[in-house]
């Protein structure tokens, strides 16, 4: 029954960016919807359509809105493969290796200006008061995105990053794109100020979940269930919770190797494997436990509101569930 409900969600979703996501610029276009093509979860348009549901809105404007989050996230991608020099996403070539750095940068603004236009259908006829809210979200997820991609390219480039650093980073770069869909879905539904604070919350917290699994995969998922070649993480020199517990407690030489390959571009695959070895003994526990924490009170925040629709409540115990359970 919850796959049936995914599946017609993910339809309409598929199906209304394919239509927003054409033109005559031939490169162009096909450049902005590659991604698309590519797969995906779709967690972020799934969690706001799924939202409203819970609190019985109108399903046409929660795909419209969940289809303009999609576009957002889609269009951060392609700008983050450029930033990290990624060559894979999805299992695929990145947008800019496929297409070159300038027309990537492109179908990013592109997709940008193409999210706005679709929430903006989204919301027309709404009451005036819910449009400016529904804006304002919208418009801060970005900001508080951006705030996060530039403290996770700085902390790059430090040696220490503190375990509330890490968390407030996530928070932003990937937790704010979470809450944004959730609130905007009960936003929608017109739902209370309440209800819409408690989905928000529901989706922060569990973002945070999501984003620790996620650094918890780049050391233990291989290539082909990454999409993206293995230990990136690791070359990049990303600061994960990881890496910021085994500092803490690894070996003065087991630092050393840390500290010597984490950000080496020049590293061997044999040296990446043995630098994510140290890594993995002394915090993959600790992450994993991390992770549930906030998928706890992710539930609790969710199991706080009063279902309209018991099959969208379901479904967004199930999303958070995958979220955690994930460990491929």
């Amino acid at each position: 029954m919850i796959d049936a409900y995914f599946n017609d969600i993910l339809k309409d979703i598929n199906a209304t960016i394919a239509n927003y996501i054409k033109g005559d610029v031939k490169e162009l276009y096909e450049a902005s919807y590659y991604l698309f093509q590519a797969g995906g979860k779709r967690l972020r348009p799934l969690m706001l359509v799924a939202s409203s549901d819970l609190v019985g809105g109108e399903r046409r404007r929660a795909i419209l809105a969940g289809s303009a989050v999609e576009v957002l996230h889609t269009f951060t991608l392609i700008h983050d493969d450029i930033m990290d020099q990624d060559t894979l996403r999805r299992g695929m070539p990145t947008v800019h290796v496929k297409y070159g750095v300038p027309m990537a940068i492109l179908a990013g603004d592109l997709l940008h200006a193409k999210a706005f236009q679709i929430l903006n259908d989204a919301l027309s006829g709404m009451e005036s008061n819910l449009i400016t809210k529904a804006f304002r979200i919208f418009t801060d997820a970005i900001l508080v995105i951006s705030e996060g991609q530039a403290l996770d390219m700085q902390f790059e480039d430090r040696k220490s990053i503190s375990e509330g650093e890490y968390l407030d980073m996530i928070n932003r770069k990937t937790a704010k794109l979470f809450s944004a869909s959730t609130a905007l879905g009960a936003l929608i539904g017109k739902a209370t100020d309440n209800v819409v604070k408690k989905l928000e919350d529901f989706g922060l917290l569990l973002g945070i979940s999501f984003q620790i699994v996620d650094d918890i995969l780049g050391l233990t998922a291989n290539e082909e269930e990454l999409g993206k070649p293995l230990y990136s993480d690791i070359r990049e020199g990303k600061k994960t919770i990881l890496v910021i517990k085994a500092l803490e407690m690894a070996s003065e030489e087991e630092k050393r190797i840390i500290l010597q390959n984490l950000g080496n571009r020049n590293a061997s695959k044999e040296e990446l494997k043995q630098t994510a070895d140290i890594i993995k003994k002394y915090s993959l526990n600790y992450a994993y436990e991390l992770a549930d924490k906030y998928y706890k009170q992710a539930l609790d925040k969710l199991d706080s509101i009063e279902w309209k629709n018991e099959l969208a409540g379901k479904a967004l115990k199930y999303i958070a569930e995958f979220t955690v359970k994930r460990r491929k």
